[in-house]
């Protein structure tokens, strides 16, 4: 049996990363192992931001009730196992190597050849058949009309938001996106969706309206108030929550606890919760890399904001919780993106930006980025970001703040050092010369 190192090499280096999205070879893989993702009942979870976190609000609450709840998220940020949980269980690194195994082998003999995503959704969905689960909750890894994940047939399918990202893929402007995304809206399975444009609406209803499914939209058939900064009321088809708390920062992330619990109501016959779960699963929700504070002397953010929808919505959490005060900015990007929007916005809340590369062909190059700010800026380039990350930590006085944005792959790399150096109170070391 291979190693796990062997096994993730294998996998990530599937038909060199590349992104193609169709349905077939998926559909193709998992019929040799008798259709895994059918023994099942699912959430299924699209959109351009927000999705990640819905579905960890929803697997949380669910398994608050005693369910068993799986939960398939992309990408990681730190370890490859955080992609594929039973309640609070990660898959392990043995059980990983033996499905990959299996699932290489059986591929090969047929004549299979995936992607990194379709081979990883096929090893999850098969992880959840094996285990005996109750339900899964599924997130979209691009789109979701072509997605891999768009083999299920779920108890509902979830829409938390559109807008522009990954446009060589949807297509050039917001409502081709929305039809991508609204790819995931099967026959006669309800659609709960996010606060969107109205001509977005209207092509989601348009979907739905062709596929015999009942739509229902956050401002519309559901709403959230917002208290304060710690809690907020939900009022829906039937029910009325007040005073709920959510573990997760942001007043943006309230109303993806809305979409999430208008989901559990749409499904509340096939999957009843009580209120005691669905307090303690807002509560206890843990998603990583969403303004995320890691510190507090000096205080360390991080989120994984990495298109113009998710920089305008942490922008604007920075400055409710920071007022007038700038941010230590270290910003990477894929060159894929809108980063000079990204960077605009970011900088306009930042005192000095240190920009890195991640170990990727797809990000963009540092130098070139910087010529994009403006003079007056103070910048710095260091190409490695634990480097780069270090040097923030390090010469940061206990009252200042350092956000880390712009890409998850930048998280991934430079989140176990902070965490590391924050434990180990390393706030008051001496500045790294660089």
């Amino acid at each position: 049996m291979a190693s796990y190192s062997d096994t993730l090499n294998y996998i990530f280096n599937l038909r060199g990363g590349e992104i193609d999205l169709r349905l077939h070879r998926v559909e193709q893989a998992l019929s040799l192992f008798g259709h895994p993702e059918r023994r099942y009942p699912a959430f299924h979870i699209a959109g351009t931001n927000g999705k990640g976190s819905t579905a960890a609000m929803l697997q949380r609450i669910l398994s608050a009730q005693g369910y068993r709840a799986a939960l398939y998220t992309s990408p990681h940020i730190a370890s490859f196992t955080e992609r594929i949980r039973i309640g609070d269980r990660e898959i392990s690194p043995e059980q990983v190597v033996e499905l990959a195994e299996l699932v290489r082998d059986r591929s090969a003999i047929a004549g299979i050849g995936l992607t990194f995503f379709e081979f990883v959704t096929v090893v999850a969905f098969l992880y959840f058949a094996w285990s005996g689960v109750d339900v899964a909750v599924v997130e979209v890894g691009l789109g979701g009309r072509l997605d891999a994940t768009n083999v299920l047939l779920p108890e509902v399918a979830v829409i938390t938001t559109v807008s522009m990202d990954h446009e060589a893929y949807l297509g050039s402007d917001v409502l081709s996106i929305a039809r991508e995304k609204g790819g995931i809206i099967k026959e006669g399975v309800p659609v709960v969706g996010g606060a969107f444009l109205p001509q977005v609406e209207n092509v989601l209803r348009e979907i739905a309206a062709a596929k015999r499914a009942t739509p229902f939209f956050l401002g519309r058939d559901f709403s959230v108030d917002l208290k304060d900064s710690d809690r907020f009321d939900y009022s829906g088809l039937e029910w009325k929550l007040a005073d709920l708390s959510l573990a997760l920062r942001g007043r943006y992330q309230r109303g993806n606890a809305a979409i999430a619990l208008g989901a559990l109501e749409v499904a509340r016959v096939a999957f009843p919760v009580s209120e005691t779960a669905i307090r303690e699963g807002l509560e206890t929700v843990i998603w990583p890399g969403r303004l995320e504070v890691i510190s507090n002397h000096p205080t360390v953010i991080l989120d994984g904001a990495h298109n113009g929808e998710g920089v305008r919505a942490l922008v604007s959490e920075i400055r409710h919780f920071q007022g007038e005060k700038k941010v230590r900015l270290l910003f990477a990007s894929m060159g894929d993106k809108d980063w000079p929007f990204m960077l605009k916005e970011l900088s306009g809340v930042a005192s000095e930006v240190v920009l890195t590369r991640v170990a990727m062909e797809r990000c963009a190059d540092p130098h070139r980025v910087a010529e994009t700010l403006p003079q007056e800026m103070p910048v710095r380039i260091i190409e490695k970001p634990v480097e780069a990350a270090e040097y923030l930590f390090g010469s940061a006085v206990m009252s200042e703040t350092i956000l880390v944005a712009g890409s998850l792959y930048l998280l991934g790399e430079v989140r176990p050092c902070l965490v590391a150096a924050a434990r180990a109170g390393m706030a008051g070391r001496k500045p790294v010369e660089v």
